[in-house]
C-alpha cells in the first residue's frame, strides 16, 4: 500500500487519493511559476539599475515541506484532512531596502518593504509606501524614489536634532525669565484645507488653567502662537466689559 493510500492508518478512498495527487501537482506548478516570476523580477530590477543587497534583497527559495492539509469542500461533503503530505512550496522573496528615521530612538533604522505589485509586462511597480500613491511607475522612477526615501531619513534625523536643540534653547530662556511657570514641549495640530498636521510647540501652563503657546524657530527664538485666559473665559458680561474698558485707560 503506497503513502498516497494510507495516512496514519487511515485508508484513503480513490477520490481522496486523486485529490491529494491533484493538490501536489498544483503546488508543483505554483512553485515553478513563482520561481520564474522571481527570476524575471530580479532580472528586471538589475537591468533598471537596482543593486542587489543595496536596493533590494532576494531570499526566494523553492523548498519541499511535509504538512497536514485540508482538502475538499464541506458543501460537497468530501472535505477531509490528509496527514503528512509532502509537496513543493517556496519561502522568501524580493523586498526593497529602505531607511526611516526613528524619532523615539533618534536614529535612522533599516526597513524592508514587502508590499508592492510588479507588472512584468509593463515593467512597472506599484508601491504606495515609496511612491506616495497607488499609481504604477517605471522601475527607474521607483529606484529614484527609493533612494530619495533613504536620503530623506537622514534629513529628518538632522532636522529633528536641530529642532530639539532649538526647543531646548527656547525653553531654557523662557524658564530663566519665568522660573515659576511650567513650560514644556507638546504636540499641537494645525489645520490646512480641512486636514490636520502635527506640529511641535512650547506651552507655558499656569495654575488657574490659563496658558500661552509658542512657535519656535530653528535658532531658538520664539513667538506667541495662542493665548488662553481661563479667568476671562468664565467671566460674566460685567466683568469682561470692565476688564476691557480698564485696558484702554
Amino acid at each position: 500500500m503506497s503513502q498516497l493510500e494510507l495516512f496514519e492508518g487511515i485508508v484513503l478512498s480513490q477520490e481522496q487519493q486523486e485529490m491529494v495527487a491533484e493538490f501536489k501537482q498544483k503546488q508543483a506548478k505554483v512553485t515553478k511559476d513563482r520561481t520564474l516570476s522571481n527570476e524575471r523580477l530580479e532580472g528586471a530590477l538589475i537591468e533598471a539599475g537596482f543593486l542587489k543587497d543595496v536596493d533590494f534583497s532576494n531570499t526566494f527559495e523553492p523548498t519541499i515541506v511535509t504538512n497536514d492539509v485540508q482538502l475538499g469542500y464541506s458543501f460537497k461533503g468530501n472535505q477531509f484532512e490528509a496527514k503528512d503530505v509532502t509537496y513543493n512550496t517556496n519561502k522568501g522573496g524580493v523586498c526593497f531596502l529602505s531607511k526611516r528615521y526613528n524619532k523615539e530612538e533618534d536614529k535612522v533604522v533599516d526597513t524592508k518593504i514587502n508590499y508592492y505589485s510588479f507588472d512584468g509586462n509593463k515593467s512597472k511597480i506599484e508601491c504606495e509606501s515609496v511612491v506616495g500613491s497607488y499609481r504604477a511607475v517605471k522601475l527607474t522612477t521607483f529606484l529614484t524614489k527609493l533612494k530619495e526615501q533613504r536620503e530623506d531619513a537622514e534629513i529628518q534625523k538632522e532636522s529633528a536634532r536641530i529642532r530639539k536643540s532649538a526647543f531646548e534653547i527656547a525653553k531654557a530662556n523662557l524658564q530663566a525669565e519665568y522660573p515659576n511657570v511650567n513650560i514644556f514641549e507638546f504636540t499641537d495640530f494645525d489645520r490646512y484645507s480641512n486636514r490636520y498636521f502635527e506640529t511641535k510647540r512650547l506651552k507655558a501652563q499656569f495654575e488657574n488653567g490659563s496658558f500661552i503657546t509658542f512657535n519656535v524657530s530653528v535658532n531658538g527664538d520664539y513667538r506667541i502662537n495662542k493665548k488662553y485666559d481661563a479667568v476671562m473665559a468664565t467671566a460674566d458680561v460685567e466683568t469682561a466689559m470692565n476688564a476691557f474698558i480698564n485696558q484702554n485707560k
